[in-house]
Protein backbone atom coordinates (compact mmCIF):
# COMPACT_ATOMS: atom_id res chain seq x y z
CA UNK A 1 0.00 0.00 0.00
CA UNK A 2 1.41 3.13 -0.81
CA UNK A 3 2.54 5.45 1.98
CA UNK A 4 0.09 8.56 1.70
CA UNK A 5 -2.80 5.60 1.22
CA UNK A 6 -1.89 4.28 4.34
CA UNK A 7 -1.53 7.97 6.11
CA UNK A 8 -5.02 8.65 4.94
CA UNK A 9 -6.48 5.41 6.15
CA UNK A 10 -4.74 5.68 10.04
CA UNK A 11 -6.06 9.36 10.00
CA UNK A 12 -9.53 8.58 9.18
CA UNK A 13 -9.42 5.57 11.17
CA UNK A 14 -7.86 7.47 14.43
CA UNK A 15 -10.64 9.96 14.03
CA UNK A 16 -13.15 7.85 14.78
CA UNK A 17 -15.68 8.55 17.83
CA UNK A 18 -15.99 5.76 20.04
CA UNK A 19 -19.63 4.67 18.56
CA UNK A 20 -17.60 3.95 15.29
CA UNK A 21 -14.44 3.22 15.99
CA UNK A 22 -12.36 0.59 15.08
CA UNK A 23 -8.62 -0.76 15.23
CA UNK A 24 -6.52 1.20 13.09
CA UNK A 25 -5.03 -0.45 9.97
CA UNK A 26 -2.40 -3.55 10.56
CA UNK A 27 0.23 -1.87 8.66
CA UNK A 28 0.39 1.53 10.72
CA UNK A 29 2.14 -0.50 13.30
CA UNK A 30 4.58 -2.30 10.88
CA UNK A 31 5.34 0.56 8.38
CA UNK A 32 8.87 2.67 8.71
CA UNK A 33 7.01 5.48 6.59
CA UNK A 34 4.36 5.94 8.75
CA UNK A 35 7.08 5.98 11.86
CA UNK A 36 8.46 8.79 9.80
CA UNK A 37 5.28 10.92 10.08
CA UNK A 38 5.00 10.49 13.85
CA UNK A 39 8.63 11.07 14.27
CA UNK A 40 8.23 14.68 12.54
CA UNK A 41 4.77 15.31 13.53
CA UNK A 42 4.44 13.84 16.73
CA UNK A 43 7.46 13.26 19.12
CA UNK A 44 9.43 16.12 17.24
CA UNK A 45 6.53 18.86 18.36
CA UNK A 46 4.94 17.59 21.01
CA UNK A 47 6.06 17.33 25.17
CA UNK A 48 7.53 13.48 25.56
CA UNK A 49 8.26 12.38 29.29
CA UNK A 50 12.10 11.44 29.66
CA UNK A 51 13.15 11.11 33.42
CA UNK A 52 12.17 11.59 36.57
CA UNK A 53 13.61 15.09 38.04
CA UNK A 54 15.18 13.37 41.24
CA UNK A 55 17.14 10.96 39.31
CA UNK A 56 19.09 13.84 38.13
CA UNK A 57 19.78 15.41 41.94
CA UNK A 58 23.04 17.18 41.06
CA UNK A 59 25.09 19.39 38.85
CA UNK A 60 26.13 17.41 36.42
CA UNK A 61 23.77 14.35 36.45
CA UNK A 62 22.88 13.82 32.85
CA UNK A 63 20.02 11.35 30.79
CA UNK A 64 20.87 10.61 27.55
CA UNK A 65 18.96 9.27 24.79
CA UNK A 66 17.87 9.30 21.39
CA UNK A 67 14.25 10.66 20.55
CA UNK A 68 12.78 9.91 17.55
CA UNK A 69 16.00 9.65 16.13
CA UNK A 70 17.59 13.12 18.04
CA UNK A 71 20.30 12.39 20.20
CA UNK A 72 19.86 14.59 23.15
CA UNK A 73 20.57 15.43 27.38
CA UNK A 74 18.65 16.16 29.85
CA UNK A 75 21.09 17.77 32.36
CA UNK A 76 21.56 19.37 35.64
CA UNK A 77 23.19 22.53 35.32
CA UNK A 78 25.64 24.37 37.79
CA UNK A 79 22.43 27.09 38.34
CA UNK A 80 20.01 23.55 39.78
CA UNK A 81 18.26 23.71 36.97
CA UNK A 82 17.34 21.36 34.29
CA UNK A 83 18.17 21.96 30.60
CA UNK A 84 18.06 19.76 27.56
CA UNK A 85 20.82 20.21 24.69
CA UNK A 86 21.68 17.93 21.79
CA UNK A 87 23.84 15.39 22.36
CA UNK A 88 26.23 16.05 19.13
CA UNK A 89 29.33 17.85 19.32
CA UNK A 90 29.16 20.95 16.94
CA UNK A 91 32.07 20.20 15.16
CA UNK A 92 31.87 17.20 13.09
CA UNK A 93 28.44 15.49 14.61
CA UNK A 94 30.31 12.69 17.01
CA UNK A 95 27.91 11.64 19.98
CA UNK A 96 28.93 13.29 22.51
CA UNK A 97 27.82 11.09 25.48
CA UNK A 98 26.49 7.64 25.47
CA UNK A 99 22.80 6.40 26.58
CA UNK A 100 21.98 5.85 30.27
CA UNK A 101 22.64 7.97 33.20
CA UNK A 102 25.91 9.40 33.98
CA UNK A 103 27.59 12.87 35.31
CA UNK A 104 30.06 15.22 33.76
CA UNK A 105 31.96 16.93 36.95
CA UNK A 106 33.48 19.85 34.61
CA UNK A 107 32.95 20.14 30.68
CA UNK A 108 31.11 17.32 28.08
CA UNK A 109 34.11 16.65 26.37
CA UNK A 110 33.76 15.40 22.55
CA UNK A 111 35.31 11.47 22.05
CA UNK A 112 36.75 12.63 18.53
CA UNK A 113 38.12 15.76 19.18
CA UNK A 114 38.17 16.76 22.22
CA UNK A 115 35.96 20.08 21.79
CA UNK A 116 34.27 20.67 25.18
CA UNK A 117 31.30 22.26 26.28
CA UNK A 118 30.02 23.81 29.74
CA UNK A 119 26.93 22.47 31.43
CA UNK A 120 24.88 24.77 29.61
CA UNK A 121 26.33 23.83 26.38
CA UNK A 122 28.10 26.56 25.62
CA UNK A 123 31.93 25.78 24.20
CA UNK A 124 34.58 26.50 26.15
CA UNK A 125 37.59 24.58 24.81
CA UNK A 126 39.33 23.65 21.93
CA UNK A 127 42.76 21.51 21.43
CA UNK A 128 45.35 23.55 19.62
CA UNK A 129 43.29 26.86 20.04
CA UNK A 130 46.55 28.73 19.61
CA UNK A 131 45.95 27.65 15.59
CA UNK A 132 42.32 27.13 15.62
CA UNK A 133 40.09 29.67 15.55
CA UNK A 134 36.64 29.32 15.80
CA UNK A 135 33.52 31.66 16.65
CA UNK A 136 32.83 29.92 20.33
CA UNK A 137 29.85 31.54 20.70
CA UNK A 138 28.52 30.54 16.97
CA UNK A 139 29.23 26.81 18.48
CA UNK A 140 27.15 26.17 21.37
CA UNK A 141 25.11 22.90 21.52
CA UNK A 142 21.63 23.30 20.37
CA UNK A 143 18.94 23.36 23.35
CA UNK A 144 15.56 22.14 23.42
CA UNK A 145 12.86 23.07 25.86
CA UNK A 146 12.21 21.33 29.22
CA UNK A 147 9.74 21.21 31.49
CA UNK A 148 8.66 19.84 34.95
CA UNK A 149 5.16 17.96 35.63
CA UNK A 150 4.79 16.48 39.48
CA UNK A 151 8.76 15.40 39.41
CA UNK A 152 8.71 14.23 36.04
CA UNK A 153 10.92 15.65 33.04
CA UNK A 154 8.72 16.42 29.43
CA UNK A 155 11.15 17.82 26.69
CA UNK A 156 10.12 19.23 23.30
CA UNK A 157 11.79 19.42 20.38
CA UNK A 158 9.94 22.50 18.76
CA UNK A 159 11.24 25.53 19.73
CA UNK A 160 7.44 27.29 18.84
CA UNK A 161 5.35 24.96 21.16
CA UNK A 162 3.36 26.04 23.54
CA UNK A 163 4.63 25.51 27.33
CA UNK A 164 3.87 22.25 29.05
CA UNK A 165 1.01 23.58 31.76
CA UNK A 166 -1.19 24.39 28.26
CA UNK A 167 -0.64 20.40 27.36
CA UNK A 168 -2.08 19.72 30.74
CA UNK A 169 -4.31 22.10 31.21
CA UNK A 170 -7.40 21.16 33.15
CA UNK A 171 -5.73 17.42 34.41
CA UNK A 172 -4.43 18.49 37.96
CA UNK A 173 -7.77 19.27 39.30
CA UNK A 174 -8.97 15.70 39.36
CA UNK A 175 -5.19 14.43 40.73
CA UNK A 176 -5.57 16.72 43.49
CA UNK A 177 -6.67 14.57 45.99
CA UNK A 178 -3.79 12.21 45.81
CA UNK A 179 -1.51 15.49 46.16
CA UNK A 180 1.40 14.08 43.93
CA UNK A 181 3.09 17.43 43.71
CA UNK A 182 3.99 16.19 47.61
CA UNK A 183 6.06 12.97 46.54
CA UNK A 184 9.70 13.28 47.24
CA UNK A 185 11.37 9.81 46.69
CA UNK A 186 11.75 8.17 43.20
CA UNK A 187 13.28 5.34 41.63
CA UNK A 188 13.68 4.40 37.77
CA UNK A 189 14.63 0.65 35.90
CA UNK A 190 16.71 0.50 32.81
CA UNK A 191 15.23 0.87 29.43
CA UNK A 192 14.02 -2.71 27.95
CA UNK A 193 13.59 -3.26 24.36
CA UNK A 194 10.17 -5.10 23.47
CA UNK A 195 9.52 -6.04 19.62
CA UNK A 196 6.70 -4.22 19.63
CA UNK A 197 5.47 -0.84 18.20
CA UNK A 198 5.09 2.28 20.44
CA UNK A 199 1.49 2.75 19.93
CA UNK A 200 0.89 -1.03 20.65
CA UNK A 201 2.86 -0.49 24.25
CA UNK A 202 0.90 2.34 24.51
CA UNK A 203 -2.51 1.28 23.85
CA UNK A 204 -1.69 -2.00 25.90
CA UNK A 205 -0.47 0.16 28.72
CA UNK A 206 -3.47 2.78 28.97
CA UNK A 207 -6.12 -0.16 28.90
CA UNK A 208 -7.82 -2.13 31.54
CA UNK A 209 -9.95 -4.37 29.59
CA UNK A 210 -7.06 -7.20 29.66
CA UNK A 211 -6.43 -7.87 32.41
CA UNK A 212 -8.20 -10.31 33.91
CA UNK A 213 -6.90 -12.04 31.01
CA UNK A 214 -3.25 -10.59 30.69
CA UNK A 215 -2.32 -10.39 34.32
CA UNK A 216 -4.40 -12.83 35.76
CA UNK A 217 -2.25 -13.54 38.92
CA UNK A 218 -0.82 -10.02 39.11
CA UNK A 219 -2.92 -6.80 38.33
CA UNK A 220 -6.39 -8.47 37.97
CA UNK A 221 -5.74 -9.07 41.70
CA UNK A 222 -4.73 -5.59 42.79
CA UNK A 223 -6.79 -3.78 39.95
CA UNK A 224 -10.09 -5.44 39.23
CA UNK A 225 -11.08 -5.11 35.33
CA UNK A 226 -14.80 -5.38 36.76
CA UNK A 227 -13.90 -2.04 38.87
CA UNK A 228 -12.36 -0.10 36.40
CA UNK A 229 -14.00 3.05 35.02
CA UNK A 230 -13.15 6.14 32.84
CA UNK A 231 -12.84 9.47 34.22
CA UNK A 232 -12.15 12.04 31.91
CA UNK A 233 -10.43 12.77 29.23
CA UNK A 234 -10.31 14.04 25.23
CA UNK A 235 -7.20 13.90 22.81
CA UNK A 236 -4.96 16.00 25.13
CA UNK A 237 -4.88 13.68 28.33
CA UNK A 238 -7.12 11.12 29.67
CA UNK A 239 -7.92 9.85 32.83
CA UNK A 240 -9.27 6.09 34.07
CA UNK A 241 -9.44 5.03 36.97
CA UNK A 242 -10.75 1.42 39.25
CA UNK A 243 -10.81 0.42 42.91
CA UNK A 244 -7.92 -1.40 44.42
CA UNK A 245 -7.51 -3.93 46.58
CA UNK A 246 -4.74 -2.04 48.97
CA UNK A 247 -4.12 -2.80 52.27
CA UNK A 248 -6.00 -0.42 54.22
CA UNK A 249 -3.16 0.44 56.79
CA UNK A 250 -1.14 2.99 55.32
CA UNK A 251 -4.74 5.05 54.87
CA UNK A 252 -6.06 4.48 58.17
CA UNK A 253 -2.60 5.29 59.85
CA UNK A 254 -3.06 8.83 57.77
CA UNK A 255 -6.47 9.31 57.83
CA UNK A 256 -7.68 7.35 60.96
CA UNK A 257 -10.93 5.51 60.54
CA UNK A 258 -12.82 7.30 58.64
CA UNK A 259 -11.36 8.62 55.38
CA UNK A 260 -13.20 8.78 51.64
CA UNK A 261 -13.56 5.38 49.58
CA UNK A 262 -11.85 6.98 46.78
CA UNK A 263 -8.51 6.87 48.68
CA UNK A 264 -8.74 3.18 48.11
CA UNK A 265 -8.60 3.88 44.09
CA UNK A 266 -5.85 4.46 41.60
CA UNK A 267 -6.12 6.77 38.62
CA UNK A 268 -4.65 6.24 35.34
CA UNK A 269 -2.89 8.61 33.83
CA UNK A 270 -2.55 8.74 29.90
CA UNK A 271 -0.15 11.26 28.78
CA UNK A 272 0.55 10.92 24.78
CA UNK A 273 2.92 10.52 23.10
CA UNK A 274 4.76 8.50 25.62
CA UNK A 275 3.43 8.67 29.52
CA UNK A 276 1.41 6.53 31.42
CA UNK A 277 1.30 6.31 34.99
CA UNK A 278 -0.90 4.91 37.57
CA UNK A 279 -1.50 7.08 40.56
CA UNK A 280 -2.43 6.10 43.90
CA UNK A 281 -2.21 7.73 47.54
CA UNK A 282 1.49 7.90 47.96
CA UNK A 283 2.70 6.79 44.67
CA UNK A 284 2.82 7.70 41.35
CA UNK A 285 4.28 4.69 38.83
CA UNK A 286 5.32 5.65 35.38
CA UNK A 287 6.10 3.54 31.90
CA UNK A 288 7.33 5.30 29.02
CA UNK A 289 7.64 4.07 25.47
CA UNK A 290 9.89 5.54 23.11
CA UNK A 291 9.95 4.31 19.25
CA UNK A 292 13.59 2.86 17.77
CA UNK A 293 11.99 1.46 14.48
CA UNK A 294 8.50 0.44 13.22
CA UNK A 295 8.83 -2.84 15.18
CA UNK A 296 10.85 -1.51 18.29
CA UNK A 297 10.19 0.22 21.26
CA UNK A 298 12.27 1.61 24.27
CA UNK A 299 10.60 0.43 27.27
CA UNK A 300 11.12 2.35 30.85
CA UNK A 301 9.22 2.31 34.12
CA UNK A 302 9.57 3.46 37.49
CA UNK A 303 7.90 5.95 40.44
CA UNK A 304 8.00 8.36 42.78
CA UNK A 305 6.42 8.42 45.89
CA UNK A 306 6.21 9.54 49.92
CA UNK A 307 8.51 8.33 52.19
CA UNK A 308 5.41 5.47 53.54
CA UNK A 309 4.29 5.01 49.92
CA UNK A 310 4.58 1.46 48.27
CA UNK A 311 7.15 2.81 45.78
CA UNK A 312 10.50 1.11 45.81
CA UNK A 313 10.25 -1.49 47.70
CA UNK A 314 11.76 -5.10 46.55
CA UNK A 315 7.90 -6.48 46.92
CA UNK A 316 6.47 -3.59 44.72
CA UNK A 317 9.71 -4.26 42.28
CA UNK A 318 8.72 -7.72 41.96
CA UNK A 319 5.56 -7.06 41.28
CA UNK A 320 6.24 -4.40 38.14
CA UNK A 321 8.73 -6.75 36.60
CA UNK A 322 6.15 -9.94 36.92
CA UNK A 323 3.09 -7.81 34.84
CA UNK A 324 5.98 -6.37 32.85
CA UNK A 325 6.95 -9.73 31.59
CA UNK A 326 3.29 -10.87 30.71
CA UNK A 327 2.21 -7.09 28.90
CA UNK A 328 5.71 -7.60 26.70
CA UNK A 329 5.03 -11.22 25.51
CA UNK A 330 1.39 -9.97 24.59
CA UNK A 331 2.37 -6.40 22.87
CA UNK A 332 5.28 -8.92 20.84
CA UNK A 333 2.46 -11.36 20.03
CA UNK A 334 0.15 -8.64 18.81
CA UNK A 335 2.92 -7.52 16.87
CA UNK A 336 3.24 -10.23 15.11
CA UNK A 337 -0.27 -10.04 13.92
CA UNK A 338 0.05 -6.73 12.03
CA UNK A 339 1.98 -8.30 9.14
CA UNK A 340 -1.48 -9.68 8.03
CA UNK A 341 -2.43 -8.30 4.76
CA UNK A 342 -6.00 -10.61 4.58
CA UNK A 343 -7.23 -9.75 8.17
CA UNK A 344 -8.42 -6.50 9.75
CA UNK A 345 -9.49 -5.29 13.47
CA UNK A 346 -12.62 -4.98 14.50
CA UNK A 347 -14.81 -2.50 16.78
CA UNK A 348 -13.30 -0.63 19.91
CA UNK A 349 -15.43 -1.61 22.84
CA UNK A 350 -16.80 0.56 25.51
CA UNK A 351 -14.22 -0.24 27.79
CA UNK A 352 -11.27 1.05 25.48
CA UNK A 353 -12.35 4.85 25.20
CA UNK A 354 -9.33 5.50 25.76
CA UNK A 355 -7.33 3.67 22.93
CA UNK A 356 -9.80 6.15 21.36
CA UNK A 357 -8.59 9.20 22.68
CA UNK A 358 -5.32 8.27 21.95
CA UNK A 359 -6.17 7.50 18.75
CA UNK A 360 -7.44 10.53 18.07
CA UNK A 361 -4.58 12.25 19.83
CA UNK A 362 -2.68 10.77 16.44
CA UNK A 363 -5.12 11.88 14.48
CA UNK A 364 -5.03 15.38 15.47
CA UNK A 365 -1.35 15.40 15.48
CA UNK A 366 -0.98 13.94 11.81
CA UNK A 367 -3.57 16.19 10.53
CA UNK A 368 -3.14 19.19 12.26
CA UNK A 369 -6.25 19.31 13.55
CA UNK A 370 -7.70 21.30 16.87
CA UNK A 371 -7.87 19.28 20.09
CA UNK A 372 -10.92 16.77 20.56
CA UNK A 373 -13.37 18.48 23.39
CA UNK A 374 -12.88 17.44 26.73
CA UNK A 375 -15.38 14.41 27.80
CA UNK A 376 -16.42 13.70 31.58
CA UNK A 377 -17.81 10.64 32.87
CA UNK A 378 -19.59 10.25 36.50
CA UNK A 379 -16.82 9.52 38.09
CA UNK A 380 -15.50 12.82 36.98
CA UNK A 381 -17.49 15.23 39.59
CA UNK A 382 -16.49 12.81 42.51
CA UNK A 383 -12.68 13.13 41.97
CA UNK A 384 -12.99 16.93 41.61
CA UNK A 385 -15.17 17.09 45.02
CA UNK A 386 -12.29 14.77 46.50
CA UNK A 387 -14.99 12.33 48.00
Amino acid sequence: MPAQTLLNELKQAAMQPLETAHSLPFAAYTDNAVLAAEAQHIFHREWVFVCMAGELPDAGDYYALTLAGEPIIVMRGEDGHLCTLANICRHRGTVLLDAGFGRVDKYIVCPYHAWAYAKDGSLQAIPFNEQIHVDRTGHTLSRFQCAEWNGMVFVNLDPQAAPLSTRLQGIDPYLAMFEPQTFSHCSGGTAETWLTNWKLAMENAMESYHLFKVHENTLETYSPTRQAYYIAGSSEWTLTGGATARKKGLLEKVFGASYSELYEHYILVSLPPSFVGVLTYGSFGWLSAHPVDAGTTLIRSGATFTKDGSGGSPQSDEFTRAFFAEDQQMCERVQTGMSATLSRGGKLVDMERVVVDFHQFLATRLSRQPATPLFEDSMAQRFLAGA
